[in-house]
């Protein structure tokens, strides 16, 4: 007998590898884009949180001081004049600049807030501001108004 004829054949063609990596490059254009945007919403989330956690101080805070809160309390600070008592989240703060108490407006009759959390470059850009009022109102502002429009804005 031949030794040829009874050598076997061990390993893959290179038509096998590139179908199974074809196959695994179908599977991860569509796996990444879908984990990406889990993660995205859950950030959003976690921030949306906050901005509730914020209101609902903001109205505490009212009720104690016949104002709104101005800030929040700098880290590691201690508590000053018009700031509330909480500081802003290690685990959002990557992805989302400090709330902006710009529109808190204290000499309205009566007094009103309009509290916005800005998406950072980069990580969440395109996401738009997270938007909410002292009527509980709740957008994600797409337009950078800070304003709700109907059609472009969307409620969370």
């Amino acid at each position: 007998m031949d030794q040829r004829s009874e050598k076997k054949n061990s390993g893959f063609t290179l038509i096998e590898v590139l179908i199974v990596v074809a196959i695994l490059g179908i599977l991860m254009s569509i796996a990444v884009p879908a984990y990406n945007e889990y993660v995205r919403r859950a950030h959003r989330a976690a921030a949306q949180q906050f901005l509730l956690d914020v209101a609902q101080r903001q109205e505490q805070y009212l009720l104690d001081n016949r104002q709104y809160a101005t800030a929040l309390r700098t880290a590691g600070a201690p508590l000053g004049a018009g700031e509330l008592d909480m500081t802003f989240p290690a685990d959002i703060s990557p992805y989302y600049n400090n709330p902006d108490f710009t529109g808190v407006n204290n000499a309205a009759t009566p007094p009103a807030f309009l509290l916005f959390m800005s998406p950072k470059a980069g990580k969440m850009s395109g996401d738009g501001n997270l938007v909410i009022n002292n009527a509980t109102q709740k957008w994600r502002d797409t337009n950078g108004d800070n304003a709700y429009t109907a059609g472009t804005d969307q409620p969370w």
